[in-house]
């Protein structure tokens, strides 16, 4: 696993490197919003077809909790807005036009798709470029396998943000991680 971890950290490195040439035009247009990070989850929703991807937000703090989180090392995580018209309380991203990354302030949507793979029992949640030069980057964990819903443990340096635009923030969420080559550096030093 660590082989794998120094991988993904290597691979985060020669996309920050390569932002300048394969960020597309249409990306630079969007920048991003900080948010309250216990705000938001992201979890691993077991298929027929394989595991995928949702991220829930709380958006209404006075109202019903959107989810629940019980357990450690997988947390199994309840979606207690099934329970109630969770319309305007609670958001929910389930694909590609609900969320994305965005890595060295940069929006990599079209560079990499998100991707969650078993491997040595656990679901990991993987940014997979869509070229073939990169390798993937390694963003969350479930720290276990579960029957149910599980919650993904983001890597440190990732985060949620909100995307904007012009100052205005839109509904779309990005998993977003600052680090530039010296940081990945220094961070795998620490390992």
């Amino acid at each position: 696993m660590k082989q794998f971890f120094k991988r993904s950290l290597a691979a985060a490195s020669l996309a920050v490197l390569t932002l300048g040439l394969a960020a597309p035009a249409k990306a630079e247009l969007f920048d991003h919003e900080e948010v309250d990070q216990s705000r938001f989850v992201a979890i691993a929703v077991p298929r027929g077809f394989g595991p995928q991807l949702l991220i829930l937000e709380q958006k209404d703090v006075s109202g019903p909790e959107c989810w629940s989180e019980s357990g450690d090392r997988p947390t199994i995580i309840d979606p207690l807005l099934l329970n109630f018209d969770f319309t305007y309380v609670c958001g929910r991203a389930t694909d590609s036009n609900g969320y994305s990354i965005r890595m060295a302030d940069t929006d990599m949507a079209s560079n990499y798709g998100l991707s969650l793979q078993a491997h040595s029992g656990e679901m990991v949640l993987l940014a997979i470029p869509r070229t073939p030069l990169a390798e993937p980057v390694l963003i969350g964990r479930t720290h276990g396998l579960a029957n149910g819903f599980t919650k993904i443990v983001l890597e440190p340096g990732w985060r949620f943000t909100k995307r904007s635009y012009q100052g205005q923030v839109l509904g779309h969420i990005y998993l977003t991680n600052d680090w530039t080559p010296t940081d990945i550096e220094t961070y795998k030093s620490q390992q």
